[in-house]
């Protein structure tokens, strides 16, 4: 057998040689090709048969909290706004009538007296009588009017005066029906009320401070200031300075009264009878017509059982006793005069 020539040999050698060197760089190629395919992600079908790695602990979804998501209640609007008054930005009911936080109580006091608007209102809305066996003032003095009522008390009232002419039972009435009205429409939250203010609360807000006496009769007239007296005593506290309040100045005279109607020599407020609610400045407080205009009914019995605490005098005082912020008068619960009304305060309702 014949070998091959040299020169063919070498060519074999380098064919071979080149073959294998294609054959690895082939191979080298396949490996960097399949380790850097891109994961195949496992179908639907497959996720559900195979078997999880992870933990099969519960996993906590994310809800969002209604606190959070869901917009407040108009309930919870007016608890809000309830919390939030100030003497500078009353809570404002439904009826308009405004109510400010009085330091050294829990209630929100109505900056004025209940108006005829808002008495009418729940008269109206009820047909509740508050008339009948009325006391005003004529030609022959105080007696009870058959015609006068609230409606009509024997002067002219405007809408924006103080409703006169209401007991203290037509004054909580009137109370019980603006609770259950305001808490229906969503402006007054559940577990709040309006009710009389009580005689400690309101010796506060007119800005007394450490009466003497455990019982409104036992602190009445123990204190010798004068709502304009408070928070600064004048020099001279009498008579009262220009625009003190509505009190029986010179001008109550004028109003048609009997001809020894008793006045305040050198005083005029330029009201015979009643005033619109606001007509002089407010108090320290934030509150207008805590001495003058009409008296107010308060919760609290008197030093008799049968009688309830009236505060702040009236259009028709005269007397400087009469005016002190101290001084307490009573009246059966029953009874309805032409110089008494009231005024609310907001509160947390009380145990049955």
């Amino acid at each position: 057998m014949q070998s091959k020539p040299p020169g063919k040999r070498k060519l074999a050698l380098l064919a071979g040689a080149l073959t294998l060197l294609a054959l690895v760089i082939g191979l080298a190629v396949a490996a960097i090709l399949y380790f850097r395919r891109p994961e195949a992600k496992p179908t639907i079908a497959e996720m559900a048969v195979q078997p999880s790695a992870q933990s099969t602990a519960p996993v906590a979804l994310a809800i969002p909290s209604p606190s959070i998501s869901a917009a407040p209640s108009k309930e919870e609007l007016a608890r809000r706004a309830l919390d939030n008054a100030t003497k500078e930005r009353p809570w404002v009911n439904g009826l308009g009538m405004r109510f400010v936080p009085v330091g050294g109580t829990q209630v929100l006091f109505s900056v004025w007296d209940t108006r005829v608007q808002d008495f009418e209102m729940f008269v109206n809305s009820t047909g509740y009588d508050a008339t009948g066996g009325m006391y005003s003032i004529g030609k022959d003095g105080w007696k009870q009017q058959r015609d006068a009522t609230w409606k009509e008390p024997g002067f002219s009232q405007g809408a924006t005066h103080p409703v006169v002419g209401v007991s203290w039972n037509d004054a909580k009435e009137f109370c019980k029906w603006l609770t259950k009205r305001e808490r229906s429409a969503g402006d007054l939250p559940e577990g709040r009320e309006y009710r009389l203010p009580k005689d400690e609360e309101w010796s506060t807000a007119v800005g007394l401070q450490n009466e003497v006496g455990s019982t409104p009769a036992e602190k009445s007239g123990k204190n010798k200031l004068y709502p304009w007296d408070i928070p600064q005593k004048r020099d001279k506290s009498w008579p009262p300075p220009v625009g003190a309040g509505n009190y029986a100045g010179e001008e109550a005279k004028n109003g048609g009264g009997a001809a020894d109607f008793q006045v305040i020599e050198g005083y005029n407020d330029g009201y015979p009878r009643t005033s619109p609610v606001g007509s002089f400045g407010p108090n320290f407080s934030g509150l207008y017509d805590m001495g003058g205009n009409v008296w107010q009914w308060c919760e609290d019995l008197s030093i008799l059982q049968d009688r309830r605490v009236l505060r702040g005098a009236s259009w028709g005082d005269s007397n400087p006793d009469n005016l002190l912020a101290s001084y307490r008068t009573d009246g059966t619960p029953d009874r309805r005069y032409a110089f008494v009304g009231f005024r609310c305060v907001v509160a947390v309702e009380s145990s049955p």
